[in-house]
């Protein structure tokens, strides 16, 4: 039962593609004291497969318009807030798109919380893109006027996202992309269930990669590095999790290099922790991150990890953790991975702990976020 001092805090905005800004959110839902905070939800989306889940929990979803008729955009909030009078929202973004964030301040909601996710804007038509990075760059200078704390899940998405004066003087939290650590270490005998259900034979080398199918992710480049191990390595197979727009265009590629037997798309799946153990090692070469949690969740699962040096060194939170330039070729890549003999697991649970990645820990900080943001 809800206690008459729990609460309410708004998250904006959740989708049902398990991206990893979703994960994130729902992972803390899943976490938090519910006696003292409340999460309730905004989607643009029609259907949430954790929402029945979520509402027994204590939580209310709101559906959201597109931003086409700005009278009845607005309206939304006006009525939202009328009827439940929160106090904090939380927004959570790859960009600072500045609508939402003074519809909020317009209807009353005080405590603004902008949190940065990403670095760049994941569209693969430029005319979009550059669209949305000038309405990044006006949301920097807007935001100063309308949030009241600035959180970010690493250096380098806080200085895509906040001023410079945000940025230079510290006036943001770094909030980590924090995971069920014992969900994710290595299991000997999950891996071999796994690789079973998926024909994978004990002495294949798999390589695993997790991410929606979007121009951040950057899977052509990752087929390419596969096209190399295998030529390399005929006993290898590439293991592919995740949904996305670019999905077909993809497939052709596979289809077009005669590697359809070796790439497995698995889509999006409910059985990642234990996919995980399938993999002998973890690649993810995108053109841009904030922080990924796959590549927290890889290093706990004690997995080699190659990531382009794109993504932000923050990652590096083990010695597993591997940068590599996108101006190397595939080949490059491919001997890179394939150069280390032995891919040994090791449990590397105390160095995530000790990083601050263990949601438990990192959970109770955000609690304090909402907590004293009410103080002030």
């Amino acid at each position: 039962m809800e206690s008459k001092k729990t609460i309410r805090v708004l998250q904006y905005i959740v989708s049902n593609d398990k991206g990893g800004l979703t994960k994130y959110i729902c992972q803390n839902y899943c976490f938090i004291n519910k006696n003292k905070i409340q999460f309730d939800f905004i989607t643009y989306d029609k259907f949430l497969d954790f929402e029945k889940e979520f509402y027994q929990k204590g939580a209310r979803f709101y559906r959201i318009l597109k931003i086409k008729n700005i009278i009845k955009y607005f309206s939304f909030w006006k009525r939202l807030q009328e009827e439940n009078k929160y106090e904090i929202i939380h927004f959570h973004m790859s960009y600072t798109n500045i609508v939402p964030i003074i519809c909020a301040r317009l209807v009353g909601i005080k405590n603004i919380i902008l949190h940065a996710h990403s670095t760049q804007i994941d569209d693969n038509r430029f005319f979009i893109r550059m669209i949305k990075k000038q309405l990044n760059f006006l949301g920097k200078f807007l935001a100063k006027f309308l949030v009241k704390r600035y959180l970010a899940c690493s250096d380098l998405a806080a200085k895509w996202m906040f001023s410079r004066t945000i940025v230079r003087e510290k006036k943001y939290i770094l909030a980590h992309n924090a995971i069920d650590l014992k969900k994710y270490l290595f299991n000997r005998e999950i891996r071999n269930q796994k690789r079973k259900e998926l024909d994978i034979s004990d002495n294949c080398f798999c390589i695993g990669h997790i991410g929606r199918f979007t121009y951040q992710k950057n899977h052509e480049f990752l087929i390419d590095i596969f096209k190399e191990i295998h030529l390399l390595n005929k006993n290898t197979k590439l293991l592919l999790i995740g949904n996305g727009p670019l999905i077909t265009k993809i497939k052709e590629q596979v289809l077009n290099l005669n590697l359809e037997n070796n790439v497995i798309f698995l889509g999006n799946r409910k059985d990642v922790p234990s996919l995980y153990n399938v993999m002998d090692c973890f690649i993810l070469p995108s053109l841009f991150e904030g922080l990924p949690i796959v590549g927290v969740e890889a290093q706990t699962s004690g997995l080699s990890c190659y990531f382009s040096k794109n993504i932000t060194e923050e990652i590096g939170i083990t010695q597993l953790a591997n940068f590599i330039s996108l101006n190397k070729s595939p080949d490059f890549w491919a001997k890179k991975i394939m150069k280390e003999d032995v891919f040994e697991r090791r449990n590397m649970s105390k160095n995530i702990i000790k990083a601050g990645y263990d949601i438990e820990y990192e959970v109770k900080r955000l609690e304090k976020i909402y907590m004293n943001l009410l103080k002030e």
